[in-house]
């Protein structure tokens, strides 16, 4: 049985789930008016797509919701400089862009700007200032004399052909593993609707006691991955709740009436998806593979790519992206200013 819930209490829930980042918020609240810097709010979502449409980026930082959802963990900051779109985050560590600067105007003393603001934030803090998630083509639209150009992780692209099709002995395991949970389980896959909110967020909270309970790492790196874990999931809340003002498209598996898994995903570009969470319940063998594979089918069938984000550098993360044979690995890059 799905959980009834008024749309007004699902949006109050933002209030508890996702606070304000208190801690980096009173130091710089004043900067912020100097700057003309505004916190990023839903109602910005038209004048961020008119931007970010015009680079026709397939990258998967190149949306709104996949920087919207993470506000729970980072205070995100805006400002229009030059006529270009300038998103910032801030955390209690210091100030960086998520994104260069979106609107191709005048970049070069767009960027001067940016590290100028992101200096008077970041110097009492000892924070070096840098923008992220830069794409290849845009280091041509600037003078690179005064910056230092750093290669990130890249995007994982796929045909989206391949995904549907599973075709060959390459994806012989993938179909295997599909066949096993659709043998073994009486599924129901269903697009998401606002119906299904409250036990998808129920669902989201078991996945993250779940995680949580399955690591065995020294109490160092426990600390730190619980942590990265609680921000993934508030980050999946978020999605969850915005899910219509975000525009995105979602579907969930059910079995025996509870929501077992959860997917949603945006085109972000003219040829191009991206699909932003998927979390599923891991004593469904197979469910993973089943799922991605029916919401390429049923969604983004008539586009041609499916991004499927980067691997942040971990190795076990990496062997899984590799698993479905990227067809473009895109570049990403970080600009730093040189001393």
């Amino acid at each position: 049985m799905y959980t009834t819930i008024r749309r007004e209490t699902i949006l109050q829930l933002i209030e508890t789930s996702f606070p304000e980042v208190t801690e980096c918020s009173i130091s710089i609240e004043e900067k912020c008016k100097l700057y003309g810097l505004k916190r990023l709010k839903i109602e910005d979502k038209s004048l961020f797509d008119d931007y970010v449409k015009k680079e026709e980026v397939n990258l998967c930082d190149y949306s709104f919701a996949n920087n919207f959802i993470w506000k729970g963990s980072i205070e995100l900051l805006w400002k229009l400089i030059h006529n270009n779109f300038c998103l910032f985050g801030v955390t209690s560590k210091g100030m960086c862009m998520m994104l260069p600067p979106l609107g191709k105007n005048n970049i070069q003393n767009t960027l001067h700007e940016c590290f100028s603001l992101m200096r008077e934030m970041n110097d009492s803090r000892g924070f070096e200032s840098y923008i992220n998630y830069v794409y290849e083509d845009f280091l041509s639209l600037f003078d690179k004399s005064s910056f230092r150009i750093v290669e990130g992780y890249p995007d994982y692209l796929y045909n989206t052909s391949d995904l549907i099709k599973l075709a060959g002995r390459k994806y012989e395991k993938k179909r295997n593993e599909i066949n096993y949970f659709k043998r073994h389980y009486t599924v129901s896959f269903e697009k998401f609707y606002p119906r299904h909110i409250a036990d998808a967020l129920l669902m989201i909270d078991l996945w993250k006691k779940e995680k949580i309970q399955e690591s065995n790492l020294s109490s160092h790196d426990e600390s730190h991955y619980q942590y990265s874990l609680i921000h993934e999931a508030e980050a999946a809340k978020c999605a969850i709740i915005f899910s219509e003002e975000l525009g995105l498209r979602g579907a969930v598996i059910t079995i025996d009436g509870r929501i077992e898994g959860i997917t949603l995903g945006e085109p972000i570009a003219s040829h191009t998806a991206s699909v932003l969470i998927e979390k599923t319940n891991n004593k469904f063998c197979g469910m993973p593979q089943f799922i991605y594979q029916q919401f390429c089918s049923r969604d983004f069938s008539e586009i041609a790519y499916v991004n499927a984000g980067e691997d942040w550098g971990i190795e076990g993360l990496r062997r899984a992206k590799m698993s479905y044979h990227p067809c473009i690995l895109a570049k990403k890059f970080l600009i730093y200013e040189k001393p």
